[in-house]
């Protein structure tokens, strides 16, 4: 039970940081975007009347800084949750550390 709970806890925690995280990353592109270009961003880069220069550009640079911007709040929070938990969080065991264990 207690592990199920741990499992939970570590979806709750670590998905509500990387959504915070990705929302911020999103925004700062776009205040990026908008002073560099002194234009908004695409709105769908998929519409055939976005230049395809600019629809690519602003998916690789919006797709890397959410990612970015993910996967460092995921690392943080998972410090954060071995500090306080003294264990890492669920799924992140490495599996030769795993198989010592059982």
């Amino acid at each position: 039970m207690a592990k199920a709970a741990s499992k939970l806890g570590w979806k709750v925690v670590g998905g509500a940081a990387t959504a915070l995280a990705g929302t911020a990353a999103s925004r700062g592109v776009t205040v990026a975007y908008r002073k560099v270009r002194k234009t908004d961003p695409p709105v769908n880069p998929a519409d055939p009347d976005t230049a395809l220069v600019e629809a690519i550009a602003w998916a690789a640079i919006s797709g890397l800084a959410i990612g970015l911007g993910r996967l460092a709040a995921e690392r943080a929070v998972a410090r954060g949750w071995s500090r306080a938990t003294g264990t890492p969080p669920p799924g992140m065991v490495r599996p030769e550390l795993e198989t010592a264990d059982a």
